[in-house]
């Protein structure tokens, strides 16, 4: 999990589309490869927990900043009566910019857990929050959805599914408002994957792989830093989840395939 800091950041670059850090580099063009789905876990969920917050889960609340100035914020609560003894994701958001924040609201009765508790969020185009949790091993998925019961779309697993220990999904907002989803490769180690969402009406693309870093045995963390360069390219760097060295990788053209994978000066 990230720190109360850290995570804010994370929330504030993802709000605001690009992280400063001022890097170039030719890459080689690479055209992404989509990536086979061999196993997706599905979302499990508790039925019998009555939807109780019944303690919070601590070092899991996190704040998103809202286009209309609102602050939206999730967190995990355990709940008294669950059967499984997995904690839920929970809603609230502010009544208007500055204002108090309303009750909370159960999510779903889907659990998050229980090797990894990572949670993060992002407004998509069309102004609805773009959820996504860990549960098992994978990342499930929900959006908020008016229409449906709870205020939040059926939970469906999302496919990025980082080895444990390797971090969470990384969600960042382009300057033309389209997101990316960034996890370091469920399937052998040394790739970072990516699902690219052009707009909230087109949905989520499929799965594809970064290419492969070059040295034998490195396994990637989640992203350190994402940033959008002034041509509109993406530039992406993470450590290895158990050695002091990071990598990063520059995008061949805005939308296009990535160049690769380079060790960064020490």
């Amino acid at each position: 999990m990230l720190s109360g800091g850290l995570r804010g950041k994370w929330v504030r670059a993802c709000a605001g589309g690009a992280l400063s850090m001022a890097l170039t580099c030719t890459g080689v063009a690479m055209a992404p490869a989509a990536v086979a789905q061999t196993a997706t876990a599905t979302c499990s969920t508790d039925s019998g927990a009555k939807g109780l917050a019944s303690s919070p889960v601590a070092g899991t609340l996190v704040s998103v900043e809202r286009a209309d100035g609102r602050i939206a914020q999730l967190q995990l609560f355990y709940d008294a009566t669950a059967t499984g003894g997995l904690p839920f994701v929970w809603h609230r958001e502010q009544n208007g910019p500055g204002g108090a924040y309303g009750g909370w609201q159960r999510v779903s009765a889907a659990t998050v857990g229980p090797k990894s508790y990572a949670m993060t969020a992002l407004e998509n185009s069309a102004g609805r929050m773009e959820l996504l949790f860990s549960t098992y091993g994978s990342f499930c998925h929900t959006v908020e959805d008016d229409g449906a019961a709870g205020g939040w779309s059926a939970v469906d697993a999302f496919g990025l599914a980082p080895t444990p220990y390797h971090g969470g999904v990384v969600l960042f907002k382009e300057r033309d408002g389209s997101i990316d989803a960034f996890a370091s490769g469920a399937y052998g180690a040394g790739s970072m994957e990516l699902r690219h969402q052009q707009d909230a009406t087109a949905g989520w693309g499929p799965t594809r792989s970064m290419g492969q870093v070059p040295d034998a045995g490195v396994g990637l963390s989640q992203p350190s830093s994402v940033e959008q360069l002034p041509d509109g390219r993406l530039h992406v760097a993470a450590r290895e989840w158990n050695r002091d060295r990071t990598w990063e990788i520059w995008q061949s053209a805005p939308g296009g395939g990535w160049g690769p994978w380079q060790l960064t000066a020490p």
